[in-house]
């Protein structure tokens, strides 16, 4: 993917996320995604339909949820977000992480979460 694809596609699920728009938002990611939590080592989700559920639970109960991208640098195949999240009853103060993201077949199909 060209640099300008992987931030467009990077900056629409981004957008979908903050609107909690849960089909805008899986439509950016390849049937075949893969979370993991860079600081725990956990695999979060496998496959599409586990990652439509995390998310619409995250979505569903927390009705508040904002995320802020502090920088957003673009590395070879990968982006990378600093972000700010808000509104997750989980942090009332807020939590400040990252996001790699790496893609395939012009979807995003593997996150590295570091929160």
């Amino acid at each position: 993917m060209k640099k300008e694809e992987m931030l467009l596609l990077t900056q629409k699920q981004f957008e979908a996320y903050n609107n909690k728009d849960i089909e805008a938002f899986c439509l950016c990611f390849h049937p075949e995604v893969i979370t993991h939590n860079l600081v725990t080592g956990a695999t979060g989700s496998v496959g599409i339909e586990i990652f439509k559920q995390n998310y619409r639970k995250l979505f569903e109960n927390n009705p508040n949820l904002h995320c802020e991208v502090k920088t957003r640098i673009v590395h070879e195949f990968t982006v990378f977000d600093e972000e700010f999240i808000t509104g997750v009853s989980k942090y009332p103060n807020g939590l400040h992480g990252s996001a790699v993201y790496a893609f395939r077949d012009g979807l995003i199909d593997r996150v590295w979460f570091l929160f």
